[in-house]
């Protein structure tokens, strides 16, 4: 009785090591993700680069159609 008692706190043993070690893994993993404020400041820059873009798309047009309308700039 002693030996199969002995055996199972080992495995009991081993098993919680296993769960320890893979909780503290993820405990890691969240520690590393981004805080809102971090991914609300990179939605901001996100917005400002997509506002960027747009503008100088409707520039590039807008410069196209007056040189189809008036010629080409002298």
């Amino acid at each position: 009785m002693t030996k199969k008692k002995t055996t199972l706190e080992r495995k009991i043993n081993v098993l919680t090591s296993i769960v320890e070690k893979g909780f503290s893994a993820v405990a890691e993993d969240i520690s590393k993700l981004a805080t809102k404020d971090q991914v609300a400041s990179l939605h901001a820059q996100v917005n400002s680069i997509e506002r960027q873009l747009r503008d100088t798309k409707i520039e590039i047009r807008l410069g196209e159609l007056e040189e189809k309308v008036f010629g080409a700039p002298r």
